[in-house]
């Protein structure tokens, strides 16, 4: 019989170390799906891959696709499978429609109530079903999963006041500077990050952007949009200096910006702090840089303390939220596999 099971690891209790190892590009998730079915045991299966997840849905059998889901992982990582098993959770059957729903819907997000978890989820069930390993169950499922978070979202307003780890990370930024609207920010990344940490800051009065980024046609197309000046990726050390704020969300193997790119930028302001935030996964910041004086980084874990204190304001909201996901998710599962023996 038919089992529908996810397994994975998240931000909950894995560490960016780990998260950044492991991440997929979207160009490599065909290749995974590819070899998660080459196997017996799965059907049907989908991954998705975040800055705070990474997870593979399947619908087979469960104890085969587990294992080979885990070993993939773990090899994407260079990690024995064996040390990764400690940060990975499973779920099966009811427990992963219900996880799914949750996911989809931001409440297992690190900023509940997110709307950007949606839109990966659905460009990870496009890959999926563009590369011919969904099935019945997956492409059910997750409409039913689309639909869901839609009411979430809905009923509960649980996404009110722009939430996002965008709008948590310009938050920090203003306990370091309290008056944001005449700093000089530098986001690094051109993507849908980048883009909304930009409106982020624009938001707070920001009037001096730069975008820095790798394809001309986007950056110049979202610098526009913004009223930006476009900063091409070779020039990023000569604009390093002037930024006193540098937010880096690009998709990269390795970080972009070196300890000496910072430490020069950090010798030519005389002084002057920095704020720099990655929330790239992989990071786009050397890990070694934080011991720069006057450095001020911080990467996408470090945002936990803004959002608890955000989570403790929306904890009516999540628990409207979760009470309509664990009733969806019951009443689909009888129609998604129909009754069990």
């Amino acid at each position: 019989m038919t089992t529908i099971q996810v397994v994975g690891l998240n931000h909950v209790k894995t560490p960016v170390e780990i998260r950044e190892r492991v991440a997929f590009p979207q160009d490599q998730a065909p290749v995974f799906l590819s070899e998660l079915r080459a196997g017996p045991g799965v059907d049907e299966a989908l991954l998705l891959s975040t800055c705070n997840r990474v997870e593979a849905y399947m619908a087979g059998q469960a104890e085969e696709g587990a294992a080979r889901a885990v070993g993939l992982i773990a090899r994407r990582g260079g990690i024995p499978p064996e040390q990764l098993r400690p940060y990975v959770y499973q779920f099966r059957d009811e427990q992963a429609v219900s996880h799914l729903f949750r996911v989809a819907s931001s409440l297992d997000s690190m900023v509940v109530g997110e709307t950007q978890i949606l839109s990966q989820v659905k460009e990870a069930y496009r890959i999926a079903k563009e590369a011919g390993v969904t099935g019945r169950f997956m492409n059910q499922l997750f409409q039913k999963a689309f639909n869901v978070a839609k009411a979430v979202h809905t009923r509960t307003r649980i996404s009110d006041g722009k939430v996002s780890v965008s709008s948590v990370g310009v938050e920090l930024a203003s306990k370091v500077f309290r008056d944001l609207a005449d700093r000089r920010v530098l986001v690094l990344g051109a993507g849908e990050t980048g883009e909304l940490t930009a409106r982020c800051f624009l938001d707070r009065g920001v009037r001096n952007m730069s975008i820095a980024n790798r394809g001309a046609e986007r950056g110049e197309a979202v610098a526009a949009r913004l009223g930006a000046l476009r900063v091409p990726l070779e020039n990023l050390a000569e604009a390093l200096p002037a930024a006193d704020i540098v937010v880096a969300c690009a998709a990269v193997e390795r970080p972009l910006i070196t300890v000496d790119m910072l430490q020069d930028a950090m010798e030519k302001r005389g002084g002057r702090p920095m704020f720099v935030l990655d929330i790239g996964v992989p990071r786009n910041v050397a890990n070694e840089a934080d011991v720069i004086p006057d450095l001020y980084v911080f990467n996408i874990d470090d945002l936990r303390g803004v959002v608890d204190r955000n989570m403790a304001a929306r904890r009516a909201k999540m628990e409207q939220g979760a009470s309509l996901v664990a009733e969806e998710a019951r009443e689909y599962f009888a129609i998604l596999l129909g009754p069990r023996p």
